[in-house]
């Protein structure tokens, strides 16, 4: 298993300030450096190497942070209460032991700089996280405290990897962790029962995902089949109205283009395409009118009187056309029921 290490740590170089605070401190000495921590309960030494190359991760770790919600600051003695300061950045300072290593941007609190100022505290601790070789690969929302106890090589505090694999470890830049290999460790070998179990699972599983396909296909067929039955539906009663309307006079059978435009009505709107076939004008009265002069609502004017018995003979020739098979006594019938203003002209 890969292990880590969540450390805090102080050192005795002093924190100087000179009228004003600083700007930046010096978050980690460089060189190797021995410190004293804990491992499955049991004290241990670990090496911790600081380098230029550590800079990098650092400042991934406080991007994950960031996104995360959090800004990374800095307490006092490692209480995780009051922030003395907000760590902006890190950058690498060179290899003195007083002016280089690591060093990290701080805008410091009110309480921080008065701190400072005032002389409470003089020294800084820093918290970091390392892999079971002691390599840094980032910190955490709280980098470190303003403290008074000097010592570098002196461990104030150690966790578990166990206490911050799903907290502080997520704070960590992905590209930053070892992977197993690295770690040396192996995976734990299935005994023959484990694998039979694990097979029996998978084809379970494998079963249940055919058969969800299986009923996922049949809904979609169901679907399919339940919009082509609307659809027909919807064509038959936008014919029906058609019928209605050429039967009814209003719409003249030959006229493809009125017919396509009132079925594009109707597929839009069927209410809106019956209100406005019933606010049309009878063609029937209108021809009426031309043929016998008769004063209808569609023909508030007199004109010439033509021979009523013309329009009697196409109303009968139009129902013959369309019903073939009819008698001509059925057809008059049909066609004075029809056009009944025809037939008492």
């Amino acid at each position: 298993m890969i292990t880590f290490a969540k450390i805090n740590a102080s050192y005795g170089n002093e924190i100087h300030v000179e009228g004003s605070v600083p700007a930046d401190i010096q978050w980690m000495p460089s060189g190797e450096h021995t410190i004293n921590a804990s491992k499955d309960g049991k004290p241990t030494k670990l090496k911790v190497t600081v380098t230029e190359d550590i800079i990098g991760s650092l400042n991934k770790s406080l991007e994950e942070i960031k996104a995360q919600g959090f800004d990374t600051y800095i307490d006092f003695n490692h209480s995780d209460e009051n922030a003395s300061g907000w760590v902006q950045g890190f950058f690498w300072g060179g290899d003195d032991p007083e002016t280089g290593g690591i060093r990290a941007k701080v805008k410091w609190s009110a309480e921080g700089a008065e701190a400072l100022k005032g002389g409470s505290y003089k020294r800084f601790s820093p918290t970091f996280l390392t892999d079971a070789k002691g390599k840094v690969i980032g910190t955490t929302p709280n980098a470190g405290g303003l403290v008074n106890r000097p010592a570098f090589r002196e461990i104030a505090a150690v966790m578990a990897a166990k206490d911050i694999s799903t907290t502080d470890l997520r704070f960590v830049s992905a590209s930053q962790l070892p992977t197993e290999s690295n770690a040396k460790t192996k995976e734990p070998k299935m005994s023959e029962d484990e694998k039979k179990k694990m097979d029996k699972l998978e084809a379970e599983n494998k079963e249940l995902r055919e058969a969800m396909d299986k009923l996922k296909a049949k809904y979609k067929a169901t679907e399919d089949e339940s919009e082509k039955m609307k659809k027909e539906a919807k064509d038959r009663s936008i014919n029906d109205l058609v019928d209605a309307a050429v039967t009814s006079g209003k719409l003249n059978a030959k006229d493809e283009k009125a017919i396509e435009s009132l079925k594009a009505i109707a597929a839009s709107d069927m209410e809106n395409a019956k209100t406005f076939i019933e606010s049309m004008p009878s063609q029937v009265n209108a021809k009426v009118a031309e043929l016998t002069g008769r004063i209808t609502p569609n023909n508030p004017d007199q004109i010439t009187a033509k021979n009523p018995k013309d329009l009697m003979f196409a109303a009968v020739s139009e129902i013959r056309a369309k019903n073939p098979a009819l008698s001509g006594e059925d057809a008059f019938r049909l066609a004075r029921e029809s056009q009944p203003d025809v037939f008492k002209a």
